[in-house]
């Protein structure tokens, strides 16, 4: 269905004229006259008045006009910190402040892109653990002291390596995205 005849429909169904709409979101009962013979569009303001007004959501209001919805442009979405970008870069970088928690927040909730991006950072956010874990059995296998010490230095050292690596692999990532480069795993 057409925005315009979505509107209609709303109005109609609350008894509303086009003049009583046009009083309660403040603009001209013209302008309610255009949009409901499809000569124009409401502006994103106007489009969030009429979603509460008829107490439906956006993506019903504007969901059936397809022409409409090509029509919209988002603005500050182009720049550095487009909300995609830094949404995928935090998947990164939440090494340092939320590991493994954001980036599955951010698989359940998020767009493909930044579920794409949450996955790559939980792999690599979880790449320590079975390392821990090996480390600890063989340390429980071995029986001498002198081997105990060895490995668990050597070990350590090791764990400690991986996780450097872990966490400039995830800041390079992060990085990449936000500055919106692309290689051959995006």
């Amino acid at each position: 269905m057409k925005i315009g005849d979505q509107i209609q429909k709303l109005r109609e169904k609350e008894n509303l004229s086009r003049e009583k709409l046009a009083q309660q979101l403040y603009i001209t009962r013209q302008a309610v006259y255009k949009w409901e013979n499809d000569l124009g569009y409401p502006d994103i303001q106007n489009l969030i008045h009429l979603s509460e007004l008829f107490e439906i959501s956006l993506d019903e209001l504007i969901k059936g006009d397809h022409s409409f919805q090509k029509n919209i442009k988002v603005k500050g979405g182009t720049g550095l910190f487009s909300n995609r970008r830094l949404l995928s870069s935090l998947n990164y970088f939440s090494l340092f402040f939320a590991p493994v928690v954001f980036p599955i927040i951010t698989i359940i909730a998020g767009t493909a892109e930044i579920k794409k991006h949450g996955k790559r950072a939980l792999v690599s956010q979880l790449i320590p653990a079975p390392l821990y874990a090996v480390m600890i059995l063989f340390l429980n296998l071995i029986t001498t002291e002198q081997g105990y010490l060895v490995f668990e230095i050597s070990g350590t050292i090791f764990v400690m390596l991986t996780l450097l690596g872990v966490a400039i692999w995830n800041v390079v990532q992060g990085i990449k995205v936000l500055r919106g480069q692309r290689n051959g795993n995006q």
